[in-house]
């Protein structure tokens, strides 16, 4: 952050930078003081738990795991400075490279889809493929590129403002006393003549189009007209009362051949039924604008003539009308086409061209490019063989760390998973550090005029493509030599534990576990008060009951036995067995051999055989447990056994 203020230019435009850091910081404090009371919290339950049924369990979770070995990769990195600090450089370096050779291009791409409809006039029309509304800004983006090249021709609807809703806009005849309504209005400018020519469907000599400026006059349709009892010879005296408003009748336009008039795109001029169209509407809001570039257009239904009024565009805009659609006609040029495909190129917009007999439909849409990744491969493949390399040479030298780890119970995917959680720690290093350098570099060529006339994009999204091609690489990398790490943890072909087949109702086998002499029986003890508590109100994978120690005379010497009655969950399949654990010694440096036996009692066979996975990988877990108590815990344990069984635990 401190670097950031003064390279970066977010800092001067935002008035009160620091605000946001404090809210990281608070953030982050908050967070710790979170922890620490779950964790006192989660602390203090367990050791009530423990004083209560005098069982000591370890649940780890993912979140506290993952910090156990992004703490055990940084301490790894503090053991070696030199090795850390080269790789780390090598990281940030790359990160630069990246940042300084990458930029995201956004660009603008159409396609051309054919329509079967004549085009009724030489030009274009835009409009929304699903009738919405238009920006402003595109009429006058679109008036600035054709000004000198054709005529722009803008249509307004005033109609309802709810989907599925149908608008009467009631209108007064004052000189006949009569009274009718309108469904919508269509807005038109004095130029829609020069490319539709819709003065040739006006109705009577006295009939007119709209002149530039005018406001507040109107053409209706010949139907409406003989409605309110308006005829030829009325149009340019008559007004009407509509809108709180007196409009002058300048025409009347004929109602069929108006109906009938079918626009570039082969739809009606009159705004869309949105009673009779409404899923359609409401559908074409969720599409995804990808899809429907390619997507053929879709004809919709429109109001009939004889119920919209015409009036004037800017005032249909001023009452609260759309910009709906643009007619572009009389281009200056025979080709306009190049025209067209270059406009397109630069907008993300539907048109429909028409020339000679033929309609086709331009759909562009926005897109975006990666460029400059190919004149990066070598320096990222460099990048990943020096990880590669050095990740093999940290695992050759830790083998005796690794041989560790595998002894206290970890599993080979644990271990591959801590010199993962490494390579993240040099992922990290490697983004930011490279970032802030590629920041500072900018200010500094920005600030020596190096970069005259280049103005850099600080929000291009090519910093955060970079960064994930930096910390990519770093873990993907490292994948092969984790591997071979677990690979060394287990160094024989079989990874699993792999059970025996049960012989009927009765599965025996050797628990890969043993156990020291000294130990045998305080674990026991334990696993004893353990199975206790799995009683018949506890929740977990099993419930047990009947627990029973014991110890047992063997060849060797004295052993211990445990035996109990489980009911494995989920309950509903009734599940049951009698199991005994038996701690044999081997004659060899007093070690302890765990074979189990387990008797099915009622169950089906492959469930019995599919959940008792599970049971047995719980059984593992608190044996690890067993191993992480410490040594005044266990002689506890050891001296009330020795309570328990009396002379026979004596040995």
């Amino acid at each position: 952050f401190f670097v950031l203020q003064f390279v970066h230019p977010a800092f001067s435009l935002s008035r009160s930078p620091y605000v946001i850091f404090q809210g990281f910081v608070i953030l982050a404090m908050g967070t710790v003081v979170l922890a620490l009371v779950v964790s006192k919290f989660n602390q203090e339950m367990r050791k009530m738990k423990r004083t209560t049924s005098g069982v000591y369990e370890a649940d780890v979770g993912r979140l506290s795991a993952t910090m156990a070995a992004i703490n055990l990769g940084i301490n790894n990195l503090r053991r070696r400075p030199l090795r850390a600090g080269l790789t780390a450089t090598t990281l940030i370096l790359l990160t630069f490279t990246v940042l300084s050779f990458t930029s995201v291009k956004t660009f603008i791409k159409f396609y051309k889809l054919s329509r079967g409809n004549e085009p009724p006039y030489r030009g274009a029309l835009i409009r929304d493929r699903n009738w919405r509304g238009l920006q402003n800004s595109v009429l006058e983006y679109t008036k600035s590129t054709f000004k000198e090249k054709a005529v722009v021709a803008p249509r307004s609807w005033y109609m309802a403002k709810t989907v599925g809703e149908k608008a009467y806009i009631d209108f007064y005849v004052p000189s006949t006393g009569r009274r009718s309504f309108a469904n919508g209005i269509v807005g038109f400018t004095p130029q829609e003549l020069e490319i539709t020519g819709l003065d040739g469907l006006l109705v009577g000599e006295k009939s007119r189009w709209f002149r530039p400026g005018e406001r507040e006059v109107c053409i209706i349709p010949t139907d409406m007209a003989e409605l309110v009892g308006i005829t030829e010879e009325d149009v340019g005296k008559v007004k009407i009362k509509m809108l709180g408003s007196e409009f002058l009748v300048i025409g009347l336009i004929d109602s069929e051949k108006f109906n009938k008039f079918k626009d570039m795109d082969d739809e009606k001029l009159t705004p869309v039924n949105t009673i009779t169209e409404q899923s359609r509407l409401q559908r074409g809001l969720r599409e995804n604008p990808a899809l429907q570039a390619t997507a053929p257009i879709q004809a919709f239904l429109h109001l009939g003539a004889r119920n919209v009024m015409i009036m004037p565009y800017d005032y249909v805009m001023d009452i609260g009308g759309t910009l709906r659609s643009m007619a572009i006609g009389k281009f200056k040029k025979e080709n306009f086409i190049p025209d067209i495909e270059d406009f397109m190129s630069r907008v993300a917009l539907t048109m429909f061209v028409g020339k000679e007999d033929k309609v086709v439909v331009y759909s562009s849409l926005g897109a975006t490019s990666l460029s400059g990744m190919g004149n990066l491969f070598v320096p990222i493949l460099i990048a990943a063989l020096i990880v590669l390399n050095t990740m093999l040479g940290a695992i050759h030298e830790r083998q005796s760390e690794i041989e560790i780890y595998s002894s206290v119970g970890l599993a080979p995917v644990h271990i591959a998973a801590l010199f993962l959680a490494e390579a993240v720690v040099y992922a990290t290093l490697g983004a930011v550090g490279g970032y802030l350098i590629g920041q500072v570099m900018a200010k500094v060529l920005f600030l020596r005029g190096w970069l005259t006339g280049v103005s850099l994009n600080y929000s291009s999204l090519s910093a955060v493509w970079s960064t994930v091609v930096v910390m990519a690489t770093v873990p993907l990398s490292t994948l092969y030599p984790a591997r071979k790490a677990a690979a060394m943890a287990v160094p024989d072909v079989t990874r699993k534990w792999v059970l025996p087949e049960p012989e009927g109702d009765d599965w025996r086998f050797d628990f890969p576990f043993t156990i020291a002499g000294a130990e045998a029986l305080g674990m026991y003890v334990y696993l004893a008060k353990l199975f206790n508590s799995y009683g018949e109100g506890s929740i977990g994978d099993f419930t047990a009951q009947d627990v029973e120690l014991s110890a047992v005379e063997h060849e060797q010497g004295m052993g211990y036995r445990i035996s109990l009655m489980t009911w494995l969950a989920p309950y509903d399949l009734g599940l049951s067995q009698r199991v005994s654990l038996d701690a044999i010694p081997t004659g060899k440096h007093d070690i302890y051999r765990i074979v189990v036996h387990i008797h099915r009692i009622s169950g089906e066979l492959s469930s019995w055989k599919r959940l008792n996975r599970g049971f047995l990988g719980s059984l593992r877990k608190h044996f690890l447990v067993w191993r992480t108590l410490m040594p005044d815990v266990k002689g506890q344990y050891i001296d009330e056994g020795k309570v328990l069984l009396g002379e026979m635990a004596s040995v």
